[in-house]
């Protein structure tokens, strides 16, 4: 080998990175304000309050009375059947129900939230009286559409159709800007809006088949229930690829670089993997973090997929979801035609 040629590679390489303002930013700066944005957003403070649902009957009240003492506890009374539905979909941690005359905890032990709701409630319990207090039963939540098996699937549903739409669609075609094969359609009677009607179908033809296969994994290997109307749960799945597949596409519109493209599908992908609700329900988020989190097309699309999933729904309970991603959609689409640019 001979190093003064391998030095002159690395100069060169060197010299192209910084004239690169794309690559310099996502590189360095983008890192930087995730950091700053981030930290202010789950800087320390106060331990946030875990919530816990008393299941309405006999003595309901004064259990929650009990527990509204502790700082930590967030406490609500509810019907068992809303109470089952806030455990199901992660919006509390713990179900107290008193059975007997004795007070019965039931969680799901797999959720990371559980060990701490209980041994709180089981510490209040016990004081409540200054004494050994009641004998507390523990209950696993184990039914199909109850634990957080089932809250993760359609998580990862919506995850993969985000996936799919952003890198599937605008990665491909920044990287088809950059081998100069855009350039060569530019030349050719085609209009954008054929070709990118065109490519969009094209690589959404894959999208049903690849949510079907992971419901299906889901289904044979843990039981993961599909409770509601299959139609509406398909022409969900649809809107939310085209969705993303929409923004995919607007986001590939000016990027002429691959680390153009990849920074801003990072910066659009990141905050949805974190607050879009798929590994953990983002309904106890609080303030501007929570506003964000709505604001978020996975946040609607994760949501209308446990409604047909884990509960008999059907149209009625999806007809906001498929508004907002069809009209985040069009938009996205709309945009990406007015800025798109061959070369």
């Amino acid at each position: 080998m001979r190093p003064h040629v391998a030095m002159a590679v690395a100069r060169t390489t060197f010299r192209e990175f910084w004239r690169s303002p794309e690559a310099v930013f996502w590189t360095y700066g983008f890192p930087l304000i995730m950091a700053i944005v981030l930290g202010f957003a789950f800087r320390p403070g106060e331990l946030p309050p875990v919530p816990v649902v008393v299941v309405e009957g006999e003595q309901a009240e004064s259990y929650a009375d009990s527990l509204r003492q502790h700082p930590r506890l967030k406490v609500e009374v509810l019907p068992e059947a809303l109470g089952d539905r806030a455990l199901a979909r992660g919006h509390t941690a713990l179900l107290l129900k008193v059975k007997d005359g004795k007070p019965v905890l039931r969680a799901d032990p797999t959720r990371p939230e559980a060990e701490v709701a209980r041994l709180l409630v089981e510490r209040v319990l016990r004081d409540r009286d200054n004494g050994p207090g009641p004998q507390i039963a523990s209950e696993v939540e184990a039914r199909p559409g109850a634990r957080y098996i089932d809250f993760l699937i359609p998580g990862l549903l919506g995850l993969n159709l985000l996936g799919a739409g952003m890198w599937g669609v605008g990665f491909n075609l920044v990287q088809m800007r950059t081998q100069h094969l855009l350039r060569r359609l530019f030349v050719t009677p085609m209009r954008r809006s054929e070709f990118l009607v065109g490519y969009l179908l094209g690589r959404f033809v894959l999208v049903v088949p690849e949510s079907a296969a992971i419901v299906l994994f889901g289904y044979v290997l843990w039981g993961v229930p599909l409770r509601g109307s299959i139609a509406a749960m398909t022409v969900l799945v649809v809107v939310g690829g085209l969705a993303f597949s929409g923004l995919g596409c607007l986001l590939a519109t000016r990027p002429r670089t691959i680390e153009g493209i990849a920074g801003l599908m990072n910066a659009f992908q990141l905050p949805m993997w974190l607050l879009g609700g798929t590994f953990f329900s983002n309904e106890k988020l609080e303030g501007i973090v929570r506003w964000a989190a709505e604001a978020m097309p996975l946040t609607h699309l994760n949501r209308g997929l446990r409604d047909l999933m884990l509960e008999p729904g059907g149209w009625s309970d999806v007809t906001w979801p498929l508004i907002g991603l069809s009209g985040f959609a069009c938009a996205c689409f709309l945009l990406a035609l007015r800025l798109f640019r061959w070369t």
